[in-house]
């Protein structure tokens, strides 16, 4: 559908008895030879330019719909004297409206518009200009013009009426100001909805970034729990959920090492359970295992959570402790919980433990496992001395 062309704005009889020049045809006779433009002519020809340049201008600074619409509207008043106008936009499969009153002030509209359809057409057509009379008027003045731009499958349109004289420009001179208010309009849309394109782009690519980031920090931290998960399984005593042997030298080598740089006092435990072979003859393996199960609990309650308690070997226990307490206080400690122990649980059997426990010396020069063997030694010596 193609926008009607009239070619030139009708006075209607009442014009004519007013008094009020007609507005020239644009398709004036070819006989004729242009009039030349006058000095007052070019001087409005000039301001026209400027306005136009700084409505350029200040199109292309903003970056706000809104501040583009009210530019807009201000230079159809200036520039054109129009009583009312719309601007319809059609860009990714959706349609703006907007309307401008007498003082180029802007707001939102619809099809009702009565410039609505001469808009429409100019979209739907090849954009060429419309100029016809006015609706909904007194008969005897105004006009309706359109046009869309680009000229080829428009996708902005903008309509102006006038219920009056119009001012001195004929219909050619309009059409192509209202024609460069269009193009300067849609470059400046067009622009903002690069922008905001790109935006939404650049949006959504670092959400996709950040959501990635999140699941590898996610996947990150779930291998973290189970490698810690299976260093933890490494290193526990699987019965008595104490360190095992391999976790005992592991942390316990740690604080040796900081003890001895910081000349701190720390001693190394050794424990045996007494008679464990004789419960697991007489009672079983399972009261064997519980018996086990007792002594360690026993000797984690003996210690704070920052010494390293474990089990070594089947019914053996190592502890280090940095306790600046003396060795006998430390072995009277785990003796008192012994005797705690036994006195509530009403077993058939008791827990009992050789113990033996040496102080380390920075000075000495001896390793963990020095240490460890002396603490043993001394174990075996009060075991044997109890015997006996």
């Amino acid at each position: 559908m193609h926008c009607p062309d009239l070619g030139r704005i009708i006075p209607t009889p009442r014009a004519a008895r007013s008094g009020l020049a007609p507005v020239r045809a644009a398709a004036a006779s070819h006989s004729r030879e242009p009039a030349a433009m006058n000095k007052h002519d070019l001087v409005n020809e000039l301001d026209r330019m400027r306005s136009l340049l700084a409505l350029s201008r200040e199109l292309l600074q903003t970056d706000d719909p809104m501040v583009v619409l009210d530019l807009v509207g201000k230079a159809l008043a200036d520039l054109m004297h129009m009583d009312r106008a719309i601007l319809i936009v059609n860009t990714n499969g959706a349609q703006y409206v907007h309307g401008f009153d007498h003082g180029g002030r802007a707001r939102y509209s619809d099809a009702s518009n009565p410039l609505y359809r001469p808009g429409l057409a100019c979209l739907q057509g090849d954009g060429s200009s419309a100029a016809q009379p006015a609706a909904n008027v007194p008969a005897g003045a105004g006009a309706v013009m359109a046009v869309g731009v680009p000229p080829h499958r428009p996708t902005t349109a903008l309509a102006v009426e006038w219920h009056r004289d119009g001012g001195a420009l004929d219909i050619k001179a309009r059409r192509q100001l209202l024609t460069q208010v269009a193009e300067l309009t849609a470059a400046a849309l067009g622009k903002l909805q690069a922008r905001a394109s790109l935006e939404q782009q650049v949006s959504q690519q670092s959400g996709q970034m950040m959501d990635t980031a999140h699941a590898h920090a996610a996947e990150l931290a779930r291998r973290d729990d189970v490698e810690h998960e299976i260093r933890e399984l490494s290193l526990t005593d699987g019965m008595t959920g104490l360190r095992n042997r391999r976790g005992f030298f592991v942390e316990a080598e740690q604080a040796f090492k900081v003890a001895q740089r910081q000349h701190a006092a720390s001693a190394v435990i050794f424990a045996d359970i007494d008679g464990l072979k004789r419960i697991n003859d007489a009672v079983g393996h399972q009261a064997g295992d519980q018996l086990i199960c007792d002594a360690a609990g026993i000797l984690r309650a003996s210690f704070r959570n920052v010494d390293v308690v474990a089990r070594v070997g089947g019914d053996e226990f190592a502890a280090f402790t940095l306790d600046d307490e003396q060795p006998d206080t430390v072995v009277e400690r785990i003796r008192r919980n012994l005797h705690a122990f036994n006195r509530m649980e009403g077993r058939p059997f008791q827990v009992s433990l050789s113990i033996g426990i040496v102080q380390c010396d920075p000075a000495a020069g001896m390793s963990l496992d020095d240490y460890i063997h002396a603490a043993d030694a001394q174990m075996y010596a009060h075991k044997q001395q109890r015997l006996h």
